[in-house]
């Protein structure tokens, strides 16, 4: 008899099989008990070891034994006429069979019932932390009353025959949008806000009140051959009445789109200006940005993308190709490039980030000599040469590339990029008050815009103010403007929030699967330590899990004294790198990156002061 069927008849495969997964599910219940207890990482080390080390010999037992009806024997001394491995196996099957049912069954319920269970209870545990803490995120954002003039506009409906539309629709609204929000004396919900509600089941009143505005404008549209239908409507929510309503029926062409558009915007104006007698209110002129249609509809493709910060090497693509149809599109070169670096940070290029910031400032001056006024061109211009500056990739005038930021700002003062990017600088020069409240007013335009909501909860670690950016980045939580990994993690060890440090660390986006939270809890507690291997652990299991970016891996290990890389703006003047700020690095770094030339220039932050004619110190 081959090696393979004695091994088969003495019923080795389906012990070592029925071991295995016995083991697995005894893991998981076991996982589940341990945390609930607040079991010590430890105990489960030792579980799975003992596991491990009982395979082998449930292998030995398996062949060198059998279980006769007189007992354990060794399989030598009995008689093959007389064994009964293949009852044994028959009942080994059955065994196997209930453990893996138990194994699914097991799996279902955690899946679904105990991890919605578990966020529900995470959900509802920040929630009342919030009620009760009285977030300052909330209280920063302005909250106007629904006055009369106070308007949304929401996604328009896309009624193509296809369905496959629906960037188009919510391009033109967007559209309306940031047409009537050049109306002075009209409080226009921004698009982040208002989109929120896209295919949700709220009526108008619900989204007006949820929305802090008295009228709300809906439309849809309907793309069909060479004709576009869009029908429009505004009404006043607080007895759910059409104040006024139109159908657009038109050739399909750009410039037949932005008249409508036009149309649409001033229509809307003159029903409240007449019907409300809110005043008189002016709309500007809609200018047609295109006349080639398949570059707008290509640019309104890229534009969510662009927001959403998601499938960036996408919608870089799709402006590349809007820009063969029309080299002269303004807009999709200054979209273009704000892309080009961001599509580095987030991961979606492997291009060196030179290169990336090089394309970018060509893209921007190519949007400026079409249009001098193009905002985002001169924001990106004077991001790219900020970063570069940063990360010592070049030297330049930090007080000139804010003086860019304020330009960009005076020609479009909600541009919600501009805001993000100038209050980063701010918070490299250690100016935290005017960086916290960049933040705040770019919060205020777009309060559902993640870059700024996530900033200015960091920004008030940076400051100081632990309690008031747990409260804000819980209220980010809620409003999932924010997620685990950019919460700040040194404020909450400061706080002693052990249990919501320990739940974000385990995040799936931050270090779940890695068994040493307790120490990287106790690390945090005591920063300025030695904490190299603990950084090699984290490093090695992000690597092998595909977790975190480089930028978010430095952003959590820097505490705990990793001074041998540039560290981020976002940790800089964070309580916790007191010791990379007492070091050599810290005054060479802050030199080549131009900060000392800024603070010599315009003043020095409450946290540094200057020693003599050529140095300073930083607490």
């Amino acid at each position: 008899m081959s090696l393979f069927n004695e091994l088969r008849r003495r019923n080795v495969f389906r012990v070592t099989i029925g071991y295995i997964v016995s083991s697995w599910l005894l893991v998981q219940v076991a996982d589940l008990v341990l945390e609930n207890i607040g079991a010590p990482d430890w105990v489960m080390k030792t579980i799975m070891l003992v596991l491990a080390l009982g395979l082998p010999v449930v292998v030995f037992f398996s062949w060198a034994y059998e279980v006769t009806p007189e007992g354990i024997k060794r399989e030598s001394e009995i008689d093959r006429s007389q064994s009964i491995t293949h009852v044994t196996g028959r009942k080994l099957d059955r065994a196997i069979v209930g453990v893996l049912l138990v194994a699914i069954a097991y799996l279902a319920y955690d899946k679904f019932i105990l991890d919605p269970e578990r966020d529900a209870a995470l959900i509802k545990d920040l929630e009342q932390t919030v009620v009760e803490q009285a977030p300052a995120a909330s209280q920063a954002v302005a909250e106007p009353g629904a006055d009369a003039a106070s308007i949304a506009v929401l996604p328009f409906a896309d009624l193509s025959p296809a369905g496959d539309q629906e960037y188009f629709s919510d391009g033109i609204a967007e559209e309306i949008l940031n047409v009537l929000v050049g109306v002075e004396g009209l409080h226009v919900t921004s698009r982040t806000s208002s989109f929120q509600f896209k295919d949700g089941d709220l009526g108008i009143p619900d989204i007006a009140r949820s929305l802090k505005v008295r009228h709300v404008v809906e439309g849809s549209v309907r793309k069909s051959g060479e004709a576009i239908r869009v029908t429009a409507q505004l009404i006043d929510a607080d007895n759910d009445r059409h104040l006024w309503s139109e159908t657009y029926d038109r050739p399909l062409t750009a410039e037949n789109i932005f008249a409508i558009q036009d149309e649409i915007a001033n229509s809307i104006v003159e029903a409240l200006s007449n019907t409300l007698g809110v005043g008189d209110l002016e709309v500007g002129e809609v200018e047609a940005t295109t006349k080639n249609l398949t570059a707008y509809e290509l640019f309104l493709q890229a534009r969510p993308l662009f927001l959403a910060r998601v499938n960036l090497d996408v919608a870089d693509n799709l402006l590349e190709q809007a820009l063969e149809q029309d080299p002269g599109y303004a807009e999709a070169w200054e979209m273009r490039a704000a892309l080009q670096a961001l599509k580095v940070n987030y991961g979606y290029s492997k291009i060196p980030i030179e290169q990336a910031e090089r394309e970018g400032l060509e893209f921007a001056q190519r949007a400026l000599e079409i249009d001098p006024r193009s905002a985002m061109a001169l924001a990106v211009i004077a991001r790219a040469r900020g970063d570069s500056a940063e990360g010592l990739r070049s030297k330049d005038d930090i007080a000139e590339i804010i003086v860019l930021f304020d330009q960009a700002l005076e020609i479009s003062p909600r541009n919600a990029s501009a805001l993000n990017w100038r209050g980063l600088r701010f918070m490299l020069v250690g100016d935290l008050e005017k960086a916290l409240n960049d933040f705040a007013t770019c919060m205020q335009y777009e309060p559902y815009y993640v870059p700024c909501t996530e900033n200015h909860f960091l920004t008030l670690g940076l400051m100081g103010r632990d309690k008031e950016s747990l409260d804000a980045y819980l209220t980010a939580l809620n409003l999932s403007t924010t997620k685990a990994e950019y919460a700040h993690f040194a404020g909450l060890a400061r706080l002693g929030e052990e249990l919501l440090f320990k739940a974000l660390t385990n995040d799936a986006s931050v270090l779940r699967g890695w068994r040493r939270h307790d120490e990287l809890w106790n690390a945090y507690r005591n920063p300025g330590q030695d904490y190299g291997e603990l950084i090699e652990s984290i490093r090695l299991h992000t690597e092998s899990h595909g977790q975190l970016v480089k930028e978010d891996f430095e952003y959590l290990v820097h505490p705990l004294g990793n001074d041998w890389r540039i560290p981020s703006r976002l940790m800089l003047w964070d309580a916790s790198m007191k010791h990379y700020r007492q070091s050599k690095a810290f005054k060479s770094y802050i030199r080549e990156a131009g900060v000392f030339a800024y603070w010599r220039q315009v003043g020095f932050p409450p946290q540094c002061r200057p020693v003599g004619q050529d140095d300073f110190e930083c607490k």
